[in-house]
């Protein structure tokens, strides 16, 4: 039996000018994440999880090329990860499996905003370049995770497959990857894991031991997709999310805690003006409101989801407020940085 654990994640700056190729976003991979057990069977393949009702059966080597359905996200990952290893391992044949998913990326409300998707795509790719010993580069799983998700979602930075696949907090500069995605079936282009993709860049950032994260989830959920598609984010807003997020990193490199907290508020400031008056829902500027001394922002796309807060003492008062208007208030822990 194969069994990992995959994290989940929490942009904490650089949102929506991330999803311009060269701009620069500041993630962390959350300890609340998803399990993934593989077990070898010598019948037919197939997928179970606790957020879904039904059972996907499948042949490992003859996966449909069909991505509209619950599982669209495992079939994609373990697609694009059977084209890839054909490609580049010949030898190499990867047997029927037995897949569990295992998610806390939900509560009793709904999901809680921490990238259950991308968790979902980066763990089967995990787990299976685990089971059968293919012994991955961690870019290469990060790639290989990042084409499959695209091709599902259709747009999206990769910051949360990005942070989830490497773990810790890390400054994340995305790709730009117009010359290799040009018709709907070049996803299954095996050259493009291997190729240099321009502009990306994946740096750890060494995240202050007395600093802890306090995530506010609204269970309003928000989609993401639609947020991000009908939006035009002009140069000023880029560069300047860009000289901010900058900013940030310094003073989490300094432990410069009133300047981060100051340089959060400035990020928080310009996604207010720039992005249309739905992004703060009521539940999102109470949580806004409430930080007052206490560095936090809205996390992600807005419209709903999740803010957060970034405490070094007591949190009592503020999850008090968050509770009192509905807002599930929980201690996040960052997930170990990985290495491969």
């Amino acid at each position: 039996m194969t069994k990992v654990f995959i994290p989940g994640k929490l942009f904490l700056a650089g949102e929506y000018a991330i999803t311009n190729p060269g701009n620069t976003a500041i993630i962390a991979a959350t300890a609340t994440g998803l399990t993934i057990e593989i077990n070898s069977t010598d019948t037919i393949s197939t997928s179970t999880s606790n957020t879904l009702s039904q059972q996907w059966q499948f042949q490992i080597n003859h996966i449909e090329n069909q991505y509209v359905d619950d599982w669209r996200y495992v079939r994609a990952a373990i697609k694009l990860l059977k084209t890839y290893i054909d490609f580049n391992h010949a030898k190499i044949s990867l047997n029927e499996v037995n897949i569990t998913i295992t998610s806390e990326l939900n509560s009793k409300f709904g999901k809680i905003g921490l990238g259950s998707s991308a968790a979902v795509v980066v763990g089967i790719i995990e787990a299976l370049d685990t089971h059968f010993q293919l012994n991955l580069p961690i870019l290469t799983r990060f790639k290989l995770a990042s084409i499959a998700h695209l091709h599902v979602q259709q747009n999206g930075s990769l910051g949360d497959i990005a942070a989830i696949t490497y773990g810790g907090v890390i400054a994340y500069q995305s790709p730009d990857l117009s010359s290799f995605l040009q018709t709907k079936n070049d996803w299954l282009n095996p050259e493009i894991i291997d190729a240099k993709w321009p502009k990306l860049s994946v740096i750890p950032l060494p995240w202050p031991t007395h600093w802890q994260l306090l995530l506010g989830a609204t269970h309003e959920s928000a989609d993401t997709k639609s947020a991000i598609a009908n939006i035009n984010l002009a140069k000023k807003f880029l560069s300047e999310s860009q000289n901010i997020v900058q900013n940030i990193i310094t003073t989490v490199l300094d432990n410069n805690y009133a300047n981060f907290s100051k340089a959060l508020r400035a990020n928080q400031l310009l996604l207010n003006n720039n992005l249309p008056a739905g992004y703060l829902t009521p539940k999102l500027t109470l949580l806004l409101e409430s930080l007052k001394d206490v560095a936090g922002k809205v996390s992600g796309a807005g419209f709903g989801d999740n803010g957060f807060a970034v405490f070094r003492d007591n949190a009592d008062k503020i999850i008090t407020t968050w509770t009192t208007h509905h807002i599930d208030a929980q201690v996040i822990m960052i997930s170990p940085q990985k290495r491969g």
